[in-house]
Order: structure tokens, then C-alpha cells, then sequence
């Protein structure tokens, strides 16, 4: 059988008829039905087998019953009868009429029958034959074995199928005969077919059902049509319209028709005609109907009021709005099930089988009568409070939006705002914000909502409800409430920018603010500017947001000249006076509110204490108010203050959080586990758990759109990476900062450069935020501090060890977390303990370090262990007291092997490093090292050397890697030698180059004095040329050279003055050698110690091939190309 654009989603049934059709021509047929509701396509589906039965060469007849008091009995066999003569060869007609003995003329209307009556027996009791004989059951079986015999010798010439349609619609006597054939004509080419809604049969009462079901059981198949597939709705929808139709639109057509092969079609055809697609077709609106009048009363009354409670619903919920018992309300919907008009959810729900018939029981409610029902939804429930999970806070909202003015005002307003809430826990943000936006045109007076459309119970948008096309409820204007509505502008307006709406979202906040201000109310003043406040605790907030916080201050307290206090300071205020203000007035609404403003506008080191019980308040304030949201939030922060602490009962505050956030089921929370397993996760060093909660499902709700989600994301791949030594994948993540609108790359970007060795971006960073008190929201300030840290300890810049260890020494004994918990940066002592190492204080940064790794073990942070472990080493080797040796051996071998197990190869090559002891030049005194220098190197390809200055920052390129470090006299020593391979440089030229060959020369000159009569001549000869030059350099303008050849002056001139002694006396040579010697070789060793840190392969390079003494040289086993 070919399959034709109207059989989408008939592949089975279809296939099961095409083998029946060939069973029926190459051996004996059967009986098939073919059940299904009205237009789900029974007739197409036999239409299309009886093309297939007509292409093997068998003969189709058929008939369709009617159901009307004037249709003769036996109707669709007359039109069998009728079109067998019709199809018939003169032969094949002949022979059935003989082998019916003439008895078909009593079904053909032929006079001629042995004077019998012209109308046919139906074998029922008097008065029940259409024509008005009598006869008895002999008569019929007469009848029943004439038809049958013609039929079997028909299909003796040729196979032949037998189609009678629409069998609910037939007489009793047109049923028992198909009985009869199918019985005795099984083993015959004849093959019969049937179509009926079971539906309709199959519900109590109905007169042909103990007729109907014998055949079920004498079938050989029984093809039950259900509705199409979402995909075959949408294929149906493009053959019918020629064009395909939106995914959006082909769900809400399969949702409200329940794939329906007519209720699609005509549906499709009216919206390809313009009316909308919630419009109901005439022919689809009688259908429906038609169906709905078989059900009792009773049921249907029961349905109409499901339909008010939306298109899914709750025995429980529907007893109590339609004030039945329970069990009654079982046995109606039984009933309705039956008819399949309602159909079970496995969650114990039930639902309307589709939109359809929903909608078309409610539309036959007036539009007071609506609103009265959804208002006493409302109130019933409220009184029946222990349905609990039974009744959504949508559904409440649906129903009180819908009540309109016969609900009060006050009340309507807190269910669309619970709704709104529990919208925003899903993730469902334009179901959240269309809630919002119906709460706020209450508040505000206006008549009806500003959006189209009114979720039902399932969080779809339900069509045909009163109030207009815009889904408006109907009402009078009523007085607005300025503060509540100020309140919901503050709420959507946050909803707003979540969802990527952030023009419109900053537009209501504007009018929160004009609210207020209008109102002069201190507390709704305070409350916004926290808002506002909290807004820009993750970037943003600006100017407008310090000064109206500085307002909202003045009016709560009455003080002035508090301009000196920083926005934190004023927002910790105002949430304390908000939280006494509720406390006084038992208001948990705003005690909910200012422990949250509490709680962010102290966050940053030191305040974990503080948190703690803050969290435990909230957590305490949501379970009495039954706000799960900030319950489960409130226990989220709480492990998060705990770990801040160093406190191991931080992993069971985790679990618990969990277990409570799957209880849920909350999409918001399927997040925030997602989040949370993953730092928990790459704190402990599981890396790939913590990717594969990165990428997984639940974080991929959030999106782009959301603001902060947005560039948290990039946030926690890019911590991760950079905790792992990833640092490409972390350079990549940096790349997609700026289209994740993240609030200060700038901050990462330096990070990565210097957990790379690489300090100029830091460095520049720290001098553009140099002036400011606090260069980031709180909530990054932390991260800002570990920056800080890093830097110092990597440069050595005294100025910034001092600044940081000043900023962390309060917080000994705690970690560094920013953003909520989204980072986590180690143990504070961690980075106290690298800023002694950095500063010579090796006692000090021994015992920080110990404790450092001590509280990563006890929180199970194996990454921070390993790295402290790694730094305490290197502490160890440089402090080389009696015993450091072997600990500082023992300790890397261990950083070996843990970094490599957990995949940090950049931690495991950086202890080898330090494991292998440095090897001796052949000439002069190698350069010596406080820490042992890295493993032996190899002189890298030409174009992987570089040794150049640019500006105040040196680029050092080895093996592969770069590194920035600032400018150093030992780095400039370094260059020279580095530019003259092999060759030998006196230490006084390293000491003073801008003297040029004079200090040479001088350095040249044994034990003698230091300037003979000569030397003296030659000094002023020069100094009387560098005074010539200097005049034309400053006659033309050049500044430049000016400064070069000034500078070569003052270097001539120091050398004079040294070689002079005091009171003019002249002085030795050698005096003035060693301490050359002295001085450039210290300034050698410390700049590869700095190096030791940032590029240990290169430290190690350079130890092997530089000497000092009083010459220098640079002898390596083989010379690279230095790009110097």
C-alpha cells in the first residue's frame, strides 16, 4: 500500500490492514474494525485499503449507516447489495442471485418476491422494522444466509472487501447480519471491514453496545485510532496550508486538538486564513458538542467545572470546587474516562484528552458566571488548606486574575505575586514576569493587564477566557496603591533583567524610585535603594545608586553629613534599620528582605560569622512563611560562610542542602546543585565531575539572556581551568567575557597572567585601581585581594607585600570566596604565607605555609594541599636550616605524586624542578641560589629565546613560555651578558655602562690609582665634548638626547668623584673593583631567585651559564638566538 500525505502517523494500522487485504485475495478473509473518535480518520484509513484491495484486483462494495428515525432497516446493506449489482460482472450477479434463491430482492426493493411484503425483516419485535412488517427470527436468518450466500459467490470469481462505515449509527438487525457473515464466511475471499466511535459505544447505556462488543471478539483485527504525534500534526498542518507552520504554533494546535487529523485540519485552514489559532471551527465546536451530549448530567455538570480549574486537574481539587465527595467525583470521572473525554496522568492528575473539549465547556458558561466560579475556586480552597502540593500557586493566580472584581483586590495581588515567585523558581521567566505585570496593574488602579493571555493550570496559556482578547479581567478602576506597587516595580523589575531585559527592568526601578520619593516613605525609600544596592553588588550601580542610597540614609535616620560613608556602610544600615522594623511589626515579608540585604552587603572576608546566623534566621523565616525559595537559598549560603571558615561541617551543610534542593524539584535548585556539586567538586579535585556538572542539562536552562547567570557561567569554567593549569582553556573563556556582558574582565585577565609568571597586567591593573578605597563590589573583593596578593608575591615589590599582608592578616585562618561562593580561592594563609617567602621571612612563611596546607586537608581541598605543600617546600630549601633538606625532598615528592594523580602537571613539573640539583659551570662561581634550581635545561630553538625590555617590563621568553617581570638592575646585567656570548665583562662596566670606555678603562687598571694625569685629561676631554653635544641637542629641540647625553655626563662624573676619594685623595683600583664584584653579583643572584617562581626552566638556564667575579660572562653549552 502506498502511503498518501493524509495517512501521517497511520503506518501500523495501515500496515496491518495491507496484510489482511492480501491474506483476503491469495487465501480467506476475516472481520476488521476500525475504532476511533469522530475526524480521527477511520473512513481515510479504509478509503486508502480499499485503493490497495482495488489494485490486487479484488471487487470493493460498501455502505454507511445513518442515524435517523426514517433510514430503513438493513440500510448499509442495501447500499452493498446495491453496489455489487452495480460492480459486478452480468455473470457474477447472476450466480449470487441464483445462490440466494431471490431473496435479495427484499433488500433491493423488488416486487417480485413470492408475494412477501416489499420491506425487509430486521428480526426485531413488532414495530421496530422500518417498513412496518412482522416477521420472526426464521425470516431474518432467511435474510442473513441470502446475503451471505451471494457474497461468498461473488468472492468464488474474485476476491471481494466489504466496507460499512460509521457502525455506532446502524440498526440492531445490520449488526446481527454482519455477525452472521463474518461467522460463517471466514474461510472465504471476503474479506468485511468496519468503522465505529467506540467512544461513543462503548459508554454506559448506549443501545448497540451488547451488539457491538461480539464482533470485537469475532474480529481477526481491531485497529484503535488515537490522535497524531506533535511531528505528524505539524506535517499535516504544512500539506494542509502549503507552508510550514512555527514549532511554537504546531504545539499549541496538537495541544488544543490532541492530534486529531480533522480538528488539526480545519483549525490549520482557519489560521491559514487569518483567525487566530485559539478560534474554534463550526465543525470542530459541533463535533465537540455532539460528543459532550452523550455523557450523563452529572458528568457533565462535574466537567464544567474542571474546565474553571484549568486543563489538568485534582480529584481532591475538583470535589471540593464542585462540592461533591470524593468518591462521587471517582465515579463521574470514571465515566468520562470511558468516553475518553478525560484521560489519567501517571502523577494522579487528570486532564481534558484536549483543548477542545475543555474550551467548549467553559465557553458555555456567561461571563458573570465565570468570574463567580474561578472567585469560589478561590475561596474554597483557601478553606480547604491541606491540599497542599495539590493546588499551584498559578493555578490560585489563574483563578483569582479570572475572578475579577468578586475577589477582593488585596487578595488577588498576593496570589499573582506567590505565582510570580514560583514561576521565577522554575526558570519559567515569562510566566513570572506576565504574573508581575497583572499584580502591578492591580496596584496601580488600572482596569485590566497589560499582557495577553492567562496561564491554565499547567502553565499554558488558556484561550476562550473572559475579558477580551488581552486576557483582561473586567473591573472598575480602583484606587491605586503607590507603595505595593513600588514594591512589585522593584520585583519585576529584577525579573526583567534576569531574563535579558535590562532596559525595561531599569525603567520600572526608575519608577520605584519616583515612587518613594512621591510617597516620602523612609522604610520604601530604604527598601529600594537596597534594591539598587544589591543590583550592583555584581557590577554596575554607579553614582545614582551612592547618592540614593545616601537619601535613603537621611531619611531613615534624620541625620546629615553621612556623605563620608562608603555604599556598603550605608546599605548596612538601612538593612538594620528595615530588620528592626519588621521584627517590631512582625512583618516577615520585609524581615525576609533585610536578612537578605543584610547578608550581601556585608559579604567579604571577615563577615562569615556574621553570615552564619543571618542564614540561620532566613532559613528559620522561610520554613514559617513557606517560602521554600529563600529556605533552601538561606542553606546554600550557609556551607558557603562555613568553608569561608575553614570549618569541615561545611561538606555536611552541603549535603544537606542537597538532599533539601532535590526534594524540591525546583529548576531553580536543579541549578543550583548543578553550581554547587561543581565547586564542591573541583575543590576536592574531582575535575572531571566538576566539568560535567559545568555542561550538564541543568546549567543549560539558564542561557545567555539571564544577566547574571550570563557571565557567571564563563565565570566557573574559567575557575576551573585555571585551578587545573588549563591555562589556553582558561585564555579561551577570557575571550567570551565581553559577549557575556562579565563586569571586569580586566580582573581575570591579570589573574591568568600571573598564575602564568606573568605580572605586567596585574601590575597595571593594581596602579589604574591605586586610588580607589575599594577598587570592586564587595562580592569581588576577594578575588581582588588574592590578585593582590599573587602580584606582590610574585614581583617581590615590597610596597604590595606591605599592602596586601595588611589587607590579609585579619583573616588568618580563613579562605578567600568570592561571589557568593561561585569562587573559590584558597586559604588565606596560602597567600600570607607566599608574601613572607617573597619578603625573606622564611620562619614565618614555614609556619603560614604548614598551617595553609593543613586546613586544605581538613576541608579534603586536595588541589590548595598540593599547591601549599609545593610552596612550603620551596621555603624549606630557601630557609635551609638542619633538617629542611629532607622535609622540603619528602614534601615534593608527595606534590609529585598527588599533582599528578589529580592531573595539576603544572604543580608536578614545577616540584621536579625544584627536586634536581643544580650542576656547576666551568668557568668562574656558578650563581647560587637560595632555593635549589629546576631540573637541567636545554638551550631552547632561536626563536623560542627572548630577553627584551619594553618599557618599565622585561619579556622573558624560554622554552616555550613567557613571562613579564618589572625592571631590575640584575635583569639589565643579565641582558649585557647575554648580548656579548663568551665573552668576559668587567663588573664596573656592569655596575656603570653609561660611562662608556672611560669607566672601562678605568676598570682596567690593576692596583694603580684610579686616574692617573691621563686618565684626568681624557675625563675632561669628554666632558667638554658631552657639553658641546648637549647645546646642539638643545638648539634643536631634541629632549631626547639631551636626557641620553645628560645622563652620560652625571655617570663621568660619579666616577670622578669616586676615584677621587674624600678630601681629593686618590684612590685604589682594587677598592673600587670588589666592590663592583659585590654588587652586580648580588643583584644577579636576586633577580634568578625572583625567577625561581616564574620561570624555574629559565632560572635554571641561566645559573648554569652565567659566573660573576670581577668579570662576568655567559657561556652556554650551546648559544640560542636571543631576541635580546
Amino acid at each position: 500500500m502506498v502511503m498518501t500525505p493524509a495517512l501521517f502517523g497511520r503506518d501500523h494500522p495501515a500496515g496491518v490492514l495491507r496484510s489482511e487485504i492480501a491474506r483476503a485475495t491469495d487465501s480467506h478473509g476475516g472481520l476488521v474494525l476500525v475504532t476511533g473518535e469522530a475526524g480521527i480518520g477511520k473512513t481515510t484509513l479504509v478509503t486508502d485499503a480499499a485503493h490497495e484491495a482495488r489494485r490486487r484486483g479484488a471487487l470493493v462494495v460498501g455502505g454507511s449507516c445513518w442515524d435517523s428515525d426514517s433510514t430503513p432497516g438493513y440500510w448499509p446493506w442495501v447500499q452493498v447489495l446495491r453496489g455489487l449489482r452495480r460492480s459486478a460482472t452480468a455473470a457474477e450477479w447472476a450466480a449470487a442471485q441464483e445462490a440466494a434463491d431471490g431473496r435479495l430482492g427484499i433488500l433491493l426493493g423488488d416486487p417480485a418476491n413470492d408475494g412477501k411484503a416489499a420491506g425487509p425483516s430486521t428480526g426485531e419485535a413488532d414495530g421496530d422494522n422500518a417498513s412496518g412488517a412482522s416477521a420472526d427470527g426464521a425470516e431474518a436468518f432467511g435474510l442473513y444466509d441470502a446475503v451471505t450466500t451471494a457474497l461468498v459467490t461473488v468472492s468464488q470469481s474474485r476476491p471481494l472487501v466489504v466496507v460499512l462505515d460509521d457502525l455506532h449509527s446502524a440498526d440492531p438487525a445490520s449488526l446481527r447480519l454482519l455477525e452472521f457473515a463474518a461467522q460463517h464466511a471466514w474461510f472465504e475471499r471476503l474479506l468485511l471491514i468496519g468503522t465505529y466511535r467506540d467512544v461513543e459505544v462503548e459508554a454506559p447505556g448506549h443501545p448497540l453496545q451488547q451488539l457491538i462488543l461480539p464482533l470485537v471478539s469475532r474480529a481477526s483485527a481491531t485497529l484503535t485510532l488515537t490522535g497524531l504525534g506533535r511531528d505528524e500534526v505539524g506535517a499535516l498542518m504544512a500539506v494542509t496550508t502549503g507552508r510550514e507552520p512555527a514549532p511554537q504554533l504546531v504545539d499549541e494546535v496538537h495541544r488544543r486538538t490532541g492530534g486529531n487529523p480533522f480538528f488539526v485540519e480545519q483549525t490549520a485552514r482557519l489560521w491559514h486564513s487569518g483567525s487566530p489559532v485559539s478560534t474554534i471551527p463550526p465543525g470542530v465546536r459541533e463535533a465537540v458538542r455532539q460528543r459532550l451530549s452523550l455523557l450523563p448530567d452529572a458528568v457533565v455538570s462535574l466537567l464544567t467545572a474542571a474546565a474553571v480549574l484549568g486543563r489538568e486537574f485534582r480529584r481532591q481539587v475538583l470535589a471540593v470546587v464542585h462540592g461533591s465527595p470524593v468518591p462521587q467525583v471517582e465515579r463521574l470521572l470514571e465515566s468520562a474516562i470511558v468516553a475518553r473525554v478525560v484521560v489519567p496522568r501517571p502523577s494522579g492528575s487528570y486532564a481534558f484528552a484536549h483543548d477542545l473539549l475543555r474550551e467548549t465547556l467553559y465557553a458555555s458558561l456567561g461571563d458573570a458566571d465565570t468570574r463567580r466560579r474561578h472567585a469560589a475556586a478561590v475561596r474554597a480552597l483557601d478553606a480547604h488548606g491541606g491540599l497542599g502540593d495539590a493546588v499551584r500557586p498559578g493555578d490560585l493566580a489563574r483563578h483569582a486574575h479570572l475572578a475579577g472584581e468578586e475577589l477582593e483586590r488585596d487578595r488577588r495581588i498576593d496570589l499573582l505575586l506567590a505565582a510570580a515567585r514560583d514561576a521565577s523558581g522554575r526558570l519559567a521567566d515569562e510566566e513570572a514576569i506576565g504574573h508581575y505585570r497583572r499584580a502591578l496593574a492591580l496596584a496601580s488602579g488600572e482596569a485590566g493587564s497589560e499582557v495577553a493571555g492567562m496561564p491554565d493550570g499547567t502553565g499554558e496559556v488558556a484561550a476562550g477566557m473572559p475579558g477580551g482578547p488581552d486576557g483582561a479581567s473586567p473591573g472598575r478602576v480602583a484606587v491605586p496603591d503607590h507603595r505595593r506597587a513600588a514594591l512589585i516595580c522593584l520585583d519585576l523589575g529584577e525579573q526583567l533583567r534576569h531574563s535579558g531585559e535590562t532596559a525595561e527592568g531599569d525603567r520600572l526601578l526608575d519608577r520605584a524610585v519616583d515612587l518613594a520619593r512621591e510617597l516620602d516613605d523612609p522604610e520604601l525609600l530604604a527598601r529600594v535603594a537596597i534594591t539598587l544596592y544589591r543590583r550592583g553588588t555584581l557590577g554596575g550601580g554607579g553614582a545614582f545608586m551612592v547618592t540614593f542610597l545616601g537619601e535613603a540614609h537621611r531619611k531613615v535616620t534624620g541625620k546629615d553629613g553621612q556623605d563620608s560613608l562608603s555604599a556598603d556602610r550605608l546599605a548596612q544600615e538601612l538593612a538594620i534599620h528595615i530588620m528592626a522594623l519588621a521584627r517590631s511589626g512582625s512583618d516577615d515579608e520585609a524581615l525576609a528582605f533585610s536578612l537578605w540585604a543584610r547578608h550581601d552587603s556585608v559579604w567579604g572576608l571577615g563577615s562569615a560569622v556574621e553570615r552564619l546566623g543571618l542564614t540561620d534566621e532566613m532559613a528559620v523565616v522561610g520554613r514559617r512563611t513557606q517560602n521554600l525559595d529563600m529556605e533552601l537559598h538561606a542553606t546554600s549560603m550557609r556551607w558557603v560562610a562555613l568553608l569561608e571558615l575553614g570549618d569541615p561541617a561545611f561538606i555536611d551543610q552541603y549535603r544537606t542542602f542537597i538532599r533539601a534542593a532535590e526534594r524540591s524539584e525546583l529548576p531553580r535548585f536543579a541549578l543550583a546543585v548543578a553550581v554547587d556539586g561543581s565547586l564542591i567538586a573541583s575543590l576536592q579535585g574531582r575535575f572531571t565531575e566538576a566539568a560535567d556538572a559545568l555542561n550538564g542539562e541543568a546549567l543549560g536552562m539558564e542561557g545567555e539572556d539571564h544577566e547574571a547567570f550570563g557571565f557567571m557561567g564563563c565565570h566557573l569554567h574559567w575557575s576551573l581551568h585555571l585551578l587545573r593549569g588549563h591555562f589556553a582553556e582558561a585564555e579561551k573563556v577570557l575571550a567570551a567575557l565581553p559577549g557575556a556582558r562579565y563586569p571586569y574582565p580586566g580582573l581575570l585577565e591579570a589573574l591568568t597572567a600571573v598564575e602564568q609568571g606573568d605580572a605586567a597586567p596585574a601590575l597595571r591593573l593594581i596602579a589604574e585601581q591605586s586610588d580607589r578605597p575599594a577598587p570592586y563590589p564587595r562580592a569581588f573583593m576577594p578575588l581582588w585581594l588574592r590578585l593582590l596578593a599573587q602580584t606582590a608575591a610574585t614581583t617581590g615589590d615590597r610596597r604590595l607585600i606591605t599592602l596586601a599582608e595588611d589587607e590579609l592578616t585579619p583573616y588568618t585562618g580563613q579562605w578567600v570566596v568570592s561571589l557568593y561562593g561561585c569562587d573559590i580561592g584558597g586559604p588565606v594563609d596560602l597567600w600570607l604565607g607566599m608574601l613572607a617567602a617573597a619578603r625573606d621571612d622564611r620562619d614565618t612563611a614555614v609556619a603560614t605555609l604548614t598551617e595553609a596546607a593543613a586546613s586544605a586537608d581538613r576541608l579534603r581541598a586536595r588541589p590548595w594541599a598540593v599547591r601549599a605543600r609545593l610552596h612550603l617546600a620551596r621555603s624549606l630549601l630557601a630557609r635551609a636550616e638542619p633538617g629542611d633538606t629532607g622535609r622540603a625532598r619528602g614534601l615534593l615528592a608527595e606534590v609529585e605524586r598527588e599533582a599528578a594523580e589529580l592531573g595539576l602537571h603544572h604543580l608536578a613539573s614545577a616540584a621536579t624542578a625544584l627536586r634536581t640539583p643544580p650542576s656547576a659551570s666551568d668557568h668562574g662561581t656558578a650563581i647560587g641560589s637560595p632555593a635549589p634550581a629546576p631540573v637541567p635545561v636545554t638551550a631552547p630553538t632561536p626563536a623560542a629565546a627572548e630577553f627584551r625590555r619594553d618599557g618599565a617590563v622585561w619579556q622573558l621568553r624560554w622554552d616555550g613560555r613567557t613571562v613579564h617581570v618589572p625592571d631590575t638592575k640584575g635583569l639589565r646585567d643579565l641582558h649585557t651578558l647575554l648580548g656579548l656570548p663568551g665573552a668576559d665583562v668587567p663588573a664596573v662596566q656592569l655596575l656603570a655602562p653609561e660611562g662608556g670606555s672611560v669607566v672601562i678603562a678605568a676598570g682596567q687598571l690593576g692596583g694603580d690609582p684610579v686616574l692617573d694625569e691621563e686618565a684626568k685629561r681624557r675625563y675632561k676631554d669628554h666632558l667638554d665634548r658631552l657639553d658641546a653635544e648637549i647645546d646642539r641637542a638643545a638648539a634643536r629641540g631634541d629632549t631626547q638626547q639631551v636626557e641620553a647625553y645628560d645622563r652620560e655626563r652625571q655617570a663621568l662624573l660619579d666616577q670622578l668623584r669616586t676615584a677621587a676619594g674624600l678630601g681629593g685623595r686618590s684612590r685604589r683600583l682594587d677598592d673600587r673593583t670588589e666592590r663592583a664584584r659585590k654588587t652586580v653579583t648580588a643583584r644577579i643572584r636576586d633577580t634568578l631567585r625572583k625567577l625561581d617562581s616564574l620561570h624555574p626552566e629559565l632560572a635554571a638556564h641561566l645559573r648554569e651559564s652565567v659566573t660573576t667575579g670581577t668579570t662576568c660572562a655567559y657561556r652556554p653549552g650551546h648559544a640560542p638566538d636571543w631576541q635580546l
